[in-house]
């Protein structure tokens, strides 16, 4: 029995390029803690993405803070706060040791979860590719890029699938989507509390967040 195995490298490029940082501390958890899903918003079932853009110029100051997309005015005032309270220097993206001005988009994920955890498309694809499971596995892909389209390594997932497929039109162009969005988003921050539903007396279902 053959085996055709398929590798796929990310493309090498021939310029040394590091991400900007923030250096004041962990930035993830720091608009994690600071970011809260907004009660009437949970209340009302809304959600959505925030996203921001900026820019980290050269001697490590954050400039142009501007709001590129959101769904609803009520999930945007806990975004903005964390945005705006970022204070401190930055180490500047260096392109061969060099400094230099970088735009960068950071999103707030703002999704609500009843009675169960965020489903892992990505580990479930993985599986199902081990299992030859090709076809359910790039459908498993998709539906995790319709609910989270800026994650770069949904699509860098895809392009290998699609290439076991015989896609390589497709394998090229999920993979320069997955390069482009790992160079421009800075952070992801995913709002996700899950609500439990509680039947209290007289037959009452009580919704309270067991988790944030």
């Amino acid at each position: 029995i053959m085996l055709a195995i398929v590798i796929i490298s990310m493309p090498c490029n021939s310029q040394s390029i590091q991400k900007a940082k923030y250096l004041k501390e962990d930035l993830d958890r720091y608009l994690l803690i600071n970011t809260k899903y907004p009660d009437e918003a949970m209340i009302s079932n809304i959600q959505g993405d925030v996203v921001y853009s900026f820019t980290v110029n050269k001697i490590g100051r954050l400039e142009n803070l501007a709001l590129m997309n959101y769904p609803k005015e009520l999930l945007l005032n806990s975004s903005r706060t964390s945005m705006s309270s970022l204070s401190g220097e930055w180490k500047p993206a260096l392109i061969n040791d060099n400094p230099v001005d970088k735009k960068y988009q950071i999103v707030f994920r703002f999704r609500i979860y009843f009675d169960t955890k965020p489903y892992d498309y990505k580990g479930q694809s993985k599986k199902l590719v081990e299992k030859q499971k090709n076809e359910k596995a790039l459908k498993a892909l998709d539906d995790g890029i319709e609910d989270n389209n800026y994650d770069y390594e949904l699509y860098y997932l895809r392009s290998k699938v699609k290439t076991l497929l015989g896609d390589s039109e497709g394998s090229k162009k999920d993979e320069d989507i997955s390069n482009n969005l790992k160079d421009e988003i800075m952070t992801i921050v995913d709002v996700t509390p899950m609500l439990v539903r509680r039947t209290v007396p007289l037959g009452v279902t009580k919704v309270v967040v067991s988790q944030q």
